[in-house]
Parts: C-alpha cells; sequence; structure tokens
C-alpha cells in the first residue's frame, strides 16, 4: 500500500511540475512578447497622458503635477499593472498563440503595425471628438426634447386629474 501511495503521489508530483514549467514557459512568452513590442513603454506613456489629462487645467505652481504623476504611476503604472496584464494574456492566449504573435510582430507588416497604431489611434480618436462636437447641436436639441416633454407632461398632470375629479 505504501509503495502504491508513493507511486501515485510521484505521478502527480511530476504532472504538477510539468504544469508548472508550463506556465513558466508560457508566461516567459508573454512577458517576451511584451518586450518585442514595447509594452512598458506603450503603458508609461498613456499614464503620463491621463496626469496629463487630470493636471490640465491646474496651473503648474500648485504643486499638484508631481502629487498626480505619482498617484497615476502607483496605481496604473506598468510595474503595478504587469502582473494583471500578464495575467489577462495567459487566459486569452496559448503558448502557441503567443509565439505566433511575436512571430508576427517579428515581420515587417508586425513591425508597420507597430509603427503606425500610435497614429492611426490618434487619427480615430480626433475623428471620433470633431465628429462629436460637429454634431453636439443634435443631441443639445435631443436633450432640450427630453426636457420639454417631462415639463409638458407635468403640466398635463394636474389637468388630467381634475378632470378626473369633474366626473
Amino acid at each position: 500500500m505504501n509503495k502504491y501511495l508513493w507511486a501515485v503521489l510521484g505521478v502527480w508530483l511530476g504532472l504538477c511540475g510539468w504544469c508548472w514549467a508550463d506556465e513558466a514557459s508560457h508566461r516567459q512568452a508573454v512577458e517576451e512578447l511584451f518586450d518585442q513590442i514595447g509594452m512598458e513603454a506603450t503603458v508609461d506613456q498613456t499614464v503620463q497622458q491621463v496626469a496629463a489629462a487630470l493636471t490640465g487645467a491646474v496651473p503648474e505652481d500648485m504643486g499638484y503635477h508631481d502629487a498626480v504623476a505619482a498617484y497615476v504611476n502607483k496605481y496604473i503604472g506598468w510595474e503595478a499593472l504587469k502582473d494583471e496584464v500578464v495575467a489577462l494574456y495567459l487566459k486569452a492566449f496559448t503558448e502557441p498563440e503567443v509565439n505566433k504573435i511575436k512571430a508576427f510582430y517579428g515581420t515587417a507588416a508586425g513591425l508597420k503595425l507597430l509603427d503606425q497604431t500610435p497614429g492611426i489611434s490618434r487619427e480615430i480618436s480626433a475623428s471620433v471628438h470633431r465628429r462629436l462636437v460637429e454634431h453636439s447641436p443634435e443631441l443639445m436639441q435631443g436633450m432640450m426634447d427630453a426636457d420639454f416633454k417631462v415639463f409638458k407632461d407635468a403640466l398635463d398632470l394636474p389637468a388630467a386629474e381634475a378632470a378626473d375629479t369633474a366626473q
């Protein structure tokens, strides 16, 4: 009985070790992908943009800029997010898929995608902003119509109650 228990335990530990090794390899592949695509620099740039947006209307001499930068770095900087982002990639992509993604980003097309994506994203954001501003009168009219309907309905309510009472 003891030999059987040790054999089962040995097989189980061996399988667990294989799983851990596989997970370590998978994690390493994800981290290599992040290095290849400059994920840390991208996140840090986004953090700087968030900090700038948060302090944009605050005068420089009030001392808030450093406090906001420290705050966003602490909670959404790469070091704060890395483990969570790695876990998301581990869940979303198998190790062979991560390796294929890495291979793609090693091609001319992959490098061009990395190079062009920030500019394309900025242009899309500018287009979205332009369209929202351009068509804001339509939104304002819709909101005024909604307010008018609520106001009108409120005015009609007592008249309807008076008619019911008269009968």
